[in-house]
């Protein structure tokens, strides 16, 4: 099957038809126990080819480079839009601490100040939101046929952090308890390399209830205080394409969604379902209630569900792809803002957009394409920090911050 870390293949919009292969390798056991949003029919994107795994740092580095060349030429569709005037950068290529290959997931971690980011050399390093230095560092314990894609945190009842990794190409979920971070007698941080402890682990191989074909993220329904889990949502691609909800102790519950491009309510389909988010959304009745947040990202499209997996609405253009206030190009990342809005990271767009998740509305966008200062080259993740936005520019293998924009007057009609 289709690693999914080529963003070029991804790019080709003149393709009509998504590819659909079963893998060929094992499956893996558990180790343990403004616009309004209208209705779209979009079209779909050839699934990438694959790409293999570099055996040695050279080949990383050689693979990489190739990779993002590629990349380069996919600006077929350039966005207007002007670069992020970011106030941090931190990252750059490599396989040291601190450096990336290829990033591909990133979650914020406030009580810390840090960021979580996963590279496509399935290391796991938590990075200073700050000065970008790595407190964090392990690596994911099997990595031959692909790695990781999303990065989730939540807390146990012992108020102690857990880190939830859809292990894609192994088609499971682990769930590490990693060392708070530590500081020396001086004030300087104190590197964790060892693997942190595995506290669990869910599914396998197959398209039947509980099970998994490359899982791509993990959104948490948090018991009330946020100290527990009441249900785990975890997104998958690959044939499957539908979200699988489980309780706290890894029982599968339901799933919603299937393989396709339909918009109608009775019908949920996606393509390729790569980001989840549970939220509060500010109803026309004037209360907030909790809602799953997707991005059906080859449908170029964000869908709002209940957290029973019905369908609320679609945001996106009607038609397909587009660059629009409220219309998405391949959207791949989310990040709650915890005032009715959210960040979609576009990968095809090669930018961020603050959405009103109530109406769909466009509030705004930020990054355009490019390797320059405050360009963006196939972001995969936002988060943020306090005042403090971060994006995770993928192809440029860097992390940009930047002071969050104030909240544009909304619309109403």
């Amino acid at each position: 099957m289709a690693d999914d870390g080529d963003a070029a293949a991804a790019c080709r919009e003149d393709m009509t038809t998504s590819v659909r292969l079963a893998p060929s390798w094992p499956h893996a056991r558990p180790a343990h126990n403004a616009v309004s949003p209208p209705t779209l029919t979009p079209t779909m994107s050839a699934s990438p080819r694959p790409l293999r795994h570099a055996r040695s740092a050279a080949a990383c580095r050689a693979l990489l480079a190739a990779l993002l060349t590629s990349l380069a030429a996919c600006t077929e569709h350039v966005p207007k839009g002007d670069p992020i005037k970011s106030s941090i950068v931190f990252g750059g290529l490599g396989d040291t601490p601190g450096h990336f290959a290829y990033p591909r997931a990133m979650t914020p971690d406030p009580d810390t100040n840090s960021l979580w980011v996963i590279d496509k050399t399935a290391r796991v390093q938590q990075i200073d939101a700050t000065t970008g230095g790595c407190l964090t560092l392990w690596k994911m314990p099997l990595t031959d046929n692909g790695k990781p894609t999303g990065c989730t945190l939540s807390k146990d009842p012992a108020g102690h952090t857990l880190v939830y990794i859809p292990d894609t190409h192994y088609h499971r979920v682990m769930i590490y308890r990693p060392t708070p971070p530590e500081r020396t007698a001086d004030g300087d941080p104190v590197r964790h390399t060892d693997q942190p402890e595995l506290v669990g682990s869910f599914g396998e191989y197959g398209a039947g209830p509980g099970q998994f074909i490359f899982p791509t993220d993990v959104a948490i329904l948090p018991t009330p205080g946020g100290l527990g889990v009441e249900r785990i949502y975890v997104s998958e691609y690959g044939g499957n394409d539908r979200v699988s909800v489980f309780d706290a102790g890894y029982l599968f519950l339901f799933s919603f969604g299937t393989f396709g491009a339909s918009s109608d309510a009775a019908t949920i389909e996606f393509d390729r379902p790569q980001s989840l988010a549970v939220v509060d959304v500010h109803t026309s009745q004037g209360h907030s209630e909790k809602q799953v947040i997707v991005t059906d990202s080859r449908n170029h499209r964000v869908g709002r569900f209940s957290l029973d997996g019905k369908l609320i609405a679609w945001m996106g253009a009607p038609d397909g792809p587009g660059d629009g206030p409220g219309e998405f190009r391949i959207p791949y990342g989310l990040e709650p803002l915890g005032d009715g809005t959210i960040l979609v990271t576009e990968l095809g767009n090669n930018r961020l957009q603050r959405i009103e998740l109530a109406t769909g509305q466009g509030l705004g966008t930020w990054g355009r394409p490019g390797r320059s200062d405050g360009e963006l080259a196939s972001p995969w993740a936002s988060a943020v920090i306090g005042k403090t936005t971060y994006v995770l520019d993928t192809g440029n293998n860097r992390v940009l911050g930047f002071p969050t924009p104030a909240l544009k007057k909304r619309s109403r009609n």
